[in-house]
């Protein structure tokens, strides 16, 4: 494991924070992705932070799966992502494979890493995306979601 990750996993363990999974990698970066998933809106978004030997740690999550497959829909979103990669420093959003992704990019040398940084971007990205994530829902559906009946969301 590289030393980031030693570091993030022992800040797991010392606040006991056991909800996520380390899964090492064998490439040139020592790679170590950590697992879990974030509530939203009652929804369980799958959630990895990537920590290797770059001078970056990420923070990904998939915000819509499999949802953006068609051209109208796609631009409704790239627009509204724009918008929205334009206002926040942090948070950027694209769409890749059909999907809304939303990443947040923390530079941290070896040395230098703090793995507290990381817990506060997360605690950041669950209230962001708690006030954004039914406007979103709406422009990737193109309308208002329904107060009754059933919904997907």
């Amino acid at each position: 494991m590289n030393k980031k990750a030693e570091k993030f996993s022992a800040m797991l363990k010392e606040n006991k924070i056991d909800c996520f999974e380390a899964v090492e990698t064998q490439d040139e970066f020592q790679t170590v992705a950590f697992r879990s998933a974030m509530e939203v809106s009652g929804q369980r978004l799958p959630v990895v932070v990537i920590v290797d030997q770059s001078i970056f740690v990420i923070v990904r999550t998939v915000v819509a799966s499999n949802c953006i497959d068609d051209n109208a829909v796609r631009a409704r979103v790239e627009r509204r992502i724009d918008e929205m990669n334009a206002q926040f420093k942090v948070f950027k959003y694209y769409v890749r494979d059909n999907s809304l992704v939303l990443d947040m990019c923390i530079s941290a040398s070896e040395t230098g890493f703090e793995p507290d940084i990381v817990r506060v971007v997360l605690d950041l990205a669950v209230k962001h995306l708690t006030e954004v994530f039914p406007a979103l829902m709406e422009t990737i559906w193109g309308q208002k979601k329904k107060e009754k009946g059933p919904s997907l969301f």
